[in-house]
């Protein structure tokens, strides 16, 4: 896989995140990205962090997208809320 389509995957996930948990800064880290057919599988942990670095919300994911990178299932488990 080549850089390119890890970006797009990476945009596309933090995307997912951010609208499902209401979150603005976000940053995303994979512990997994397999291609099983057309559909992409990825998962990996979140962290949501103010602008003076205070963590609101971290936590697991795993989603899953089609080839056209479009939601296929969303599973995201908060594991750390500070406030919102």
């Amino acid at each position: 896989m080549n850089g390119e389509k890890i970006r797009k995957i990476k945009e596309a996930v933090r995307n997912v995140i951010k609208e499902a948990r209401e979150l603005v800064l976000l940053d995303v880290k994979f512990e997994s990205i397999k291609k099983v057919n057309n559909d992409y599988e990825v998962s990996g942990i979140y962290e949501s962090k103010t602008l003076f670095g205070d963590v609101i919300e971290s936590g697991e994911f795993e989603i899953i997208l089609d080839e056209n990178l479009d939601i296929i299932s969303v599973k995201i488990k908060p594991i750390k809320e500070r406030y919102r």
